[in-house]
């Protein structure tokens, strides 16, 4: 088993920034119900429309986050049998939570309730009303990447830096091209449905999660840019204030948030991961935000059905700044109910589930290094905690790892 100094440092500050993502979502899904204040005649709703980019910014941090802690002693099916344990069991319970604050009935949403939980609900067109989990639909996406990751990664490390780059250039471009090209085919009469069909598309949001991957393996290299944290995190207003210029030009779509902002997200996860690497302090590496980050996967399952049920009783008013007040009942309820489900649910389940599978070593090594790769990928590459001996002690080690490392490999899946 490797020492403490030969593994990998802890990149929490990326669960800390989870939190803010997932609030994001939050507000974009708020904005359509809420009406917000005017200033200077543009809608504070104009801006948290581009909410919805938190989903690219947990598919960027979850292909990051899973490169940055892989280990060649972890076999496939362990890996697959680990991540499933993750995301599914607040996926089934906030499911049963939509059921009752949407007032679903079977006949309308056994269907789509059955291709959630199996994990493949964006591959289908997507429902033209509430049924099951309306947020779910992305942890399909996820469930397709950890599919493919056993796959890529080992070839992927193996990458020269500028292989790296060209592959992180193509697939930008081809995410832009695809979003350009398929509003051509948008019916405006079914604007919304078709729109969310393209946008959940498993293959093309890969993109996003394989440039996290890329950023990873990047750092494993030794490539170490002089990246400012809060300069990185000022690229994504910059990023808002172009996009949504842009779109009163003329020049791109109203809705292409989520892509437009993938390099800002990039940018983020990657100065974050420097200053964590470097040891320098995180304000997102401090306890409150660890802690709400922790809870970020369950608030994004459950925050919409919050705001359906709360939308009834906490009465908003015509646009003005009193409605924000709506807006903080709706995010504490949010977050209790989050932590409940983490709690009670997410945490305890994910590991009895990680129990029943035993945890197997390979004989022999695996996933040969690269030449001349720098210290760090060495350790990546090396035994972690998971190659230690199976046993309660032993999974409980290995749990606590990961909730402390990998945490922010999901997931909203977003």
């Amino acid at each position: 088993m490797s020492s403490p100094k030969d593994r990998m440092p802890r990149v929490e500050s990326l669960t800390g920034l989870r939190w803010f993502a997932a609030f994001a979502v939050f507000l974009f899904h708020a904005n359509q119900i809420i009406k917000l204040p005017t200033v200077h005649g543009i809608s504070l709703g104009e801006f948290f429309r581009f909410g919805d980019a938190g989903v690219t910014f947990f598919y960027v941090l979850s292909g990051f986050v899973l490169t940055w802690s892989f280990s060649p002693a972890v076999d496939t099916g362990t890996f697959y049998w680990r991540r499933f344990a993750r995301v599914w069991p607040a996926l089934a319970v906030s499911t049963v939570i939509a059921w009752v604050s949407f007032d679903q009935v079977w006949h309308d949403s056994w269907k789509r309730t059955a291709l959630s939980l199996s994990l493949t609900e964006s591959w289908f067109p997507p429902a033209d009303h509430f049924v099951a989990n309306p947020v779910a639909w992305s942890v399909s996406c996820e469930a397709f990447f950890y599919l493919l990751f056993p796959f890529i990664i080992r070839p992927l490390l193996r990458l020269r830096l500028p292989a790296l780059a060209v592959i992180a250039a193509a697939g930008l471009v081809i995410e832009w091209a695809y979003w350009f090209t398929v509003q051509d085919f948008i019916d405006p009469d079914d604007y919304w449905i078709q729109l969310s069909w393209f946008l959940r598309f498993p293959p093309i949001r890969f993109i996003e999660f394989l440039l996290g991957m890329i950023t990873a393996a990047a750092l494993l290299r030794g490539w170490r840019p002089r990246v400012n944290l809060w300069l990185a995190l000022s690229a994504v207003p910059a990023s808002v204030l172009v996009l949504w210029w842009g779109a009163r030009q003329g020049w791109w779509g109203a809705h292409w948030s989520q892509q437009g902002l993938v390099p800002a997200c990039v940018l983020v996860v990657l100065a974050a991961a420097i200053r964590d690497v470097s040891g320098r302090p995180s304000f997102f590496r401090s306890k409150p935000l660890v802690a709400l980050g922790a809870w970020s996967y369950a608030f994004y399952l459950v925050h919409l059905s919050v705001i359906h049920w709360l939308t009834g009783t906490v009465k908003t008013g015509p646009a003005s700044w009193t409605n924000l007040k709506v807006l903080l009942v709706w995010a504490v309820m949010g977050t209790a109910l989050a932590w409940a489900c983490y709690r009670w649910v997410e945490h305890p389940v994910e590991r009895f589930l990680r129990g029943l599978y035993p945890r197997r070593v390979p004989s022999a090594p695996q996933a040969p290094q690269a030449p001349q790769a720098p210290r760090e990928a060495v350790a990546a590459f090396g035994q972690r905690p998971d190659a230690a001996p199976t046993g309660p002690g032993a999974l409980r080690q290995d749990i606590d790892d990961d909730a402390r490392r990998s945490r922010s490999s999901v997931h909203l899946g977003a």
